[in-house]
């Protein structure tokens, strides 16, 4: 059953992939479903390839969110929480010894603050090394908060069988080396068998969501609305995943970031876990979710695609309270619940209306623009699924690679037409989508079939390099290093200019992006990283591909080489 499971999500999600390599993506995607991860999330932690170590993937989480390339964005945080989660998925039909034997040997040292990057560059891939860097270095910066730490291990296989007592007696003892990695922390191995995957899959992400009100909720004759008072207990129930974590999907259309220990969020804690008789809604004002469909059932409203769209710092101080003693569950919070028009104004209205009292981080309210809503509407007519709000596409069920999200677009548009590859590493999702970057990218003066080409291009080199690492190992041994830069490459190579505008770019032809010409690019690119990493190694190939000196670099030497014909 499994076997037929991945089959039909393979040939719908990702029909040129192999099997192995889907088979990576489906079980961080299912093993990972209840954190709300997107799927650029999940693909930046997947790691395996030559050098892994035994690791197929691996993410770090502070609070329940992903911690990207912009590490320092958690360092002023009071975390509460620090995740680390290990995957290993194997296509095998059952749990082996061999794979807690790697890790044993290579975890300790991976994770050890002491460790040596340049010793360990020559055996270990970069993106590796990196991920498992963000883990140390959140590690030491949040130390102060003094922050649970958990580290949990995905053994995942298509096993029908559990795992021989033997495998675990190893699973045990990686247990117990790795909670030595800080004080206190707990460290769980967790084997997903065949039949784990196929329950965990059917279940999949949760759109309809219930909440248990406390008297029959008012109502407006100006359009659909509710109001009512739900019991705190019941509201957390609403917001909490059946494992226990907070449903950050709810929170999309809000500030994304919760502020952490600020003057008024600790009031609303200490309003929580006060012993006063005096109702919670009398000194909060509660909660405002917009819906696409409500009605009434019994005691409870049911919501389809539910969005809170003002209260995630309440949202988020109830669900700190029940982590810690929970009590007075008879206490209530006021919640607006509302379904605006399908035309979708209103909702962008209350959004905007509702978020505009918080400082909002970068990117938070993109999605309601118009050049959003114009780009989403042009790619979908060339085949591609533009996420102005996360994962909408994704639960769906689109392919892969159709699923674009706004910081993939902004990426990739960067490296091609903006012709800055090194920016394209370097920046995490805030940089991308802030003011100084983002209108480079989003800008009513740009062609929209400008954005299918540039998507065109990096699925072209994606297909490339994922059949081209199957004969040869890159150097640094994954392939976001080349990616962008080959993009790059391509904006010289496929018009024949030195200085192309976004008019000759609108004229490429994807067809003349061969195997050949990308094996050519791809000479050219190696020999400028061999050439750079030369003399000084412990730099590594990650350093070296996001500084603006290896871009300036790679422009010289492809417009110098000859085969090219870039005349002028």
């Amino acid at each position: 059953m499994l076997d037929r499971i991945l089959e039909d999500q393979r040939s719908r999600l990702a029909p040129n992939q192999k099997l192995d390599d889907f088979f990576n993506y489906f079980t961080a995607s299912t093993a990972l479903q209840d954190l709300d991860l997107d799927i650029d999330e999940i693909r930046d932690g997947i790691v395996d390839g030559s050098h892994d170590c035994g690791v197929d993937g691996i993410w770090v989480l502070v609070d329940d969110r992903y911690v990207s390339a912009d590490v320092d964005r958690h360092k002023n945080l009071r975390a509460g929480k620090i995740e680390l989660v290990i995957l290993q998925a194997k296509t095998s039909t059952g749990f082996q010894e061999t794979a807690f034997e790697k890790l044993h040997y290579h975890l300790p040292i991976l994770l050890d603050m002491d460790r040596d990057v340049s010793e360990l560059a020559d055996s270990t891939n970069a993106k590796l090394l990196d991920r498992t860097g963000r883990f140390l270095h959140i590690l030491e910066a949040l130390a102060s908060s003094f922050p649970d730490v958990f580290v949990r291990v995905v053994y995942a296989s298509r096993s029908a069988e559990p795992p021989h007592p033997n495998v675990r007696a190893k699973g045990n003892r990686l247990e117990r080396d790795l909670a030595k990695i800080a004080s206190g922390t707990k460290c769980r191995v967790e084997y997903l068998g065949a039949a784990e995957l196929r329950e965990l899959s059917a279940r999949g992400a949760t759109v309809v969501s219930e909440l248990v009100f406390i008297d029959t909720p008012m109502s407006t004759s100006l359009g659909e609305g509710y109001v009512c008072l739900a019991r705190l207990d019941e509201y957390h129930k609403f917001i909490t995943s059946p494992n226990g974590a907070l449903r950050l999907e709810l929170f999309e259309s809000n500030v994304r970031d919760y502020a952490g220990r600020t003057a008024v969020n600790t009031a609303i804690g200490e309003t929580l876990s006060s012993n006063y008789k005096d109702d919670f809604w009398w000194f909060n004002n509660g909660v405002t979710i917009v819906a696409e469909e409500v009605r009434i059932a019994g005691k409870k409203i049911v919501m389809k695609d539910p969005q809170i769209v003002n209260g995630l710092q309440t949202s988020h101080e109830i669900y700190n309270y029940f982590q810690g003693v929970g009590q007075h569950h008879s206490r209530s919070i006021l919640v607006r619940i509302m379904v605006p028009p399908t035309s979708g104004r209103a909702r962008d209205g209350i959004i905007r209306a509702t978020n505009s009292q918080t400082q909002l981080p970068p990117g938070a309210l993109r999605a309601t623009e118009q050049i959003q809503k114009d780009i989403e509407e042009s790619l979908q007519r060339d085949g591609y699924y533009y996420e102005r709000r996360a994962n909408y596409y994704k639960n769906l069920g689109f392919p892969l690679e159709q699923v674009v999200s706004m910081s993939r677009l902004a990426r990739e548009f960067t490296s091609l037409v903006v012709g800055e590859p090194h920016v394209s590493l370097r920046f995490s999702e805030n940089l991308l989508l802030d003011d100084s970057h983002y209108y480079r990218v989003f800008s009513t003066d740009h062609d929209l079939d400008l954005y299918t080409i540039v998507l065109d291009v990096h699925v072209r080199i994606g297909e490339f390099l994922a059949s081209f690492m199957e004969d040869k190992a890159l150097l640094g041994d994954t392939a976001e290093n080349w990616r962008y830069h080959l993009a790059y490459m391509a904006s010289f190579t496929l018009t024949r200019l030195r200085r192309p505008t976004q008019r000759d770019l609108l004229n490429v032809k994807i067809e003349h992006l061969s195997d050949e010409l990308l094996e050519s690019m791809m000479s050219v690119l190696e020999r400028e990283y061999k050439a750079s990493l030369r003399g000084n190694r412990a730099q590594g190939i990650d350093k070296v591909a996001r500084s603006s000196d290896f871009t300036r670099r790679v422009r010289q030497a492809t417009v110098a080489t000859r085969r090219f014909q870039i005349n002028r």
